[in-house]
């Protein structure tokens, strides 16, 4: 048996992709036919061959794989449970997880450093300490929390989903909440069976991609963040380890201090006062504080938040309007009406407010009364479109335009929201270099100049 690769169409034009197994190309052929599709094109392709020559990317191989065997499902009706059961065993991606191998790095370089200078000076054994407990203890307990809410979790649920659809029970809100928020608005609206089927089929291959470019969106404003806190923790800790010794050398030589220096010591006899507990509770915090960020970022309830935010909530707009054009594609390419089309896109925008305006703009499709609706959050969409009436003759052709505008708009939006990610990302990074750099120079004037002084009298 020879495996190929294929391409096919089913009969509303829908492209199907797939690897195969057959004796030859005419019996291929026949298999495609026989599923109700036409054969486009086939090419040869050895699994045993591929695998051993790329080895690195096996991994992602098959999660395409699943990916196409999951589309297929929905076209032919390939049994749903095996369909999420697939999904189950594929590689599971989320930004959160990504942070914490860097985070772990970062402890062991800190601690690195910190030992180097307790074998070379013996001082600071409390940092040593401190931050070996850090890296032993806290971080092997939150990469295990994290591992539990982004892989452990999924796959459990995926798993119960796959059970009960293959008992037939009906599924909780719990399980259906793990379906994306376009294809879950899809599924609960008002067309028909087959309708919805095409269309999350339609639905998948851009949910893919632009997952990928929101987690590429997140991880661009995440590793700023991540940074700062970085610096954060050494200014803290430099202030908790070694300005007391600084304090210490100005006392024991009665040095007179000047209001700078004095200022810096006195954040010093703060941050002592908490010792090494506070220094736990700050990096925890920091933690804790990046992670929450990523995960407001992703969330769309955070997005809505942050998209208030002048210049810099464009981006969370873009993507909210990039979901809004993808889900009236699909919707408008598999003959579903302009104002459920309307309706379902916006409430799968996750956007409370769009939700709202799409509700209002569906019923004023539908009534054609002319009543004008604002909808600000919607602005830069050819929304004017949908309220043209198809006539008999260009009706189809019609469609195909509006439904390919749309779509291409969801790809250039998708693009924007990930340059301007990287834009604020660039703007970010200067303040940090800006910021941090000051601080240095502040404390080492505040700190060196006395000493030099001190320095200068004992000559």
């Amino acid at each position: 048996m020879t495996q190929f690769r294929y391409e096919a169409i089913d009969p509303s034009g829908v492209p199907v992709h797939g690897v195969v197994e057959a004796e030859d190309r005419a019996a291929l052929a026949k298999h495609i036919e026989s599923r109700g599709l036409q054969l486009v094109s086939a090419d040869e392709v050895s699994l045993d061959s591929l695998v051993t020559a790329n080895k690195a990317s096996v991994p992602r191989l098959f999660q395409l794989r699943v990916g196409e065997q999951l589309r297929e499902a929905l076209l032919t009706g390939f049994p749903a449970h095996e369909a999420v059961r697939a999904i189950a065993a594929e590689p599971i991606s989320h930004p959160v997880p990504g942070l914490i191998p860097w985070l772990w790095g970062a402890v062991w370089f800190v601690f690195a450093v910190v030992f180097g200078c307790y074998y070379l000076t013996g001082t600071f054994g409390s940092a040593v300490v401190a931050v070996g407990c850090f890296g032993l203890i806290v971080m092997p307990v939150l990469a295990l929390g994290v591992r539990w809410v982004f892989e452990i979790r999924p796959r459990r649920t995926l798993r119960n989903l796959a059970d009960r659809l293959e008992s037939g029970e009906a599924l909780p809100a719990s399980l259906a909440s793990v379906m994306p928020r376009e294809l879950r608005c899809v599924m609960n609206s008002e067309v028909d069976d087959s309708s919805k089927a095409r269309v999350a089929a339609d639905l998948i291959p851009g949910l893919l991609g632009g997952n990928l470019r929101i987690q590429q969106f997140v991880m661009t404003l995440v590793g700023p963040m991540l940074l700062m806190g970085l610096i954060g923790m050494g200014m803290y800790s430099v202030m908790l380890f070694i300005m007391p010794q600084f304090k210490k050398i100005f006392e024991d030589f009665g040095t007179e201090l000047p209001g700078l220096t004095m200022f810096v010591i006195r954040i010093s006899d703060v941050v002592a006062a908490a010792g090494v507990s506070g220094w736990f509770t700050m990096s925890i915090v920091l933690i804790l504080a990046v992670i929450g960020l990523a995960m407001c970022l992703a969330s769309n309830r955070g997005a809505e938040l942050l998209e208030k935010i002048p210049v810099f909530g464009m981006a969370f707009r873009w993507a909210m309007q990039a979901r809004v054009a993808r889900v009236l594609a699909a919707m408008i390419r598999n003959g579903c009406s302009y104002s459920e089309a309307l309706q379902t896109a916006t409430a799968g925008s996750g956007f409370i407010s769009v939700r709202q305006q799409g509700e209002m703009l569906a019923k004023e499709l539908e009534s054609r009364s002319g009543v004008i609706i604002p909808a600000r959050k919607l602005s830069g969409l050819p929304i004017s479109m949908l309220f043209i009436e198809d006539t008999q003759q260009t009706g189809e052709d019609r469609r195909a335009i509006v439904a390919e505008t749309f779509r291409s708009l969801a790809e250039m939006l998708d693009a924007a929201t990930l340059g301007q990610g990287r834009l604020f990302a660039l703007i970010l990074q200067f303040f940090i270099i800006i910021s941090t750099g000051t601080v240095i120079a502040f404390g080492v004037i505040a700190m060196f100049l006395p000493l030099i002084k001190l320095l200068n009298d004992l000559s």
